[in-house]
């Protein structure tokens, strides 16, 4: 686990070790892709508010090592991670349902993050796009009907 000290928090990205179990779910749903959707927990807040994450990094970047006995997580190393959510939307025009690694947009503090990933804009199954479907996330994973 490596850390990233920003003016009002700490982002704790993990590697392999094990996870707090704030981040159960959210290591469970990333286990099906690739590893560059890392778990993370971010603290915030003079009371230290907790909240899982998943940091994102563009497809064209090595991660760092997220060993634990490595440095603090340098900007560099973070320009262009994305923090996202794992959700659960449903296209609105045939039902189906994904897991979804979601982007928070109220978050934007890696620098132009969203320009380095490629997102999803619509369903997989009906192929409706965004405006119809309402589906959109860095990745889908479907779920049983």
């Amino acid at each position: 686990m490596r850390r990233f000290i920003l003016p009002w928090g700490e982002l704790s990205v993990f590697g392999d070790e094990s996870l707090p179990d704030a981040l159960w779910y959210t290591a469970e749903t990333l286990r099906r892709l690739e590893t560059r959707f890392r778990p993370a927990l971010l603290r915030f807040g003079r009371w230290r508010t907790e909240a899982p994450y998943v940091a994102v990094w563009p497809t064209d970047r090595v991660l760092p090592d997220l060993a634990g006995n490595a440095e603090a997580l340098q900007d560099h190393e973070m320009n262009g991670v994305v923090l996202a959510e794992i959700h659960t939307l449903t296209c609105q025009v045939c039902g189906a349902r994904f897991q979804v690694v979601y982007p928070e947009g109220a978050l934007p503090f890696f620098g132009d993050y969203f320009a380095a990933h490629r997102r999803i804009h619509g369903c997989l199954i009906c192929h409706s796009d965004f405006s119809a479907s309402r589906i959109q996330a860095l990745a889908l994973l479907p779920l049983p009907q």
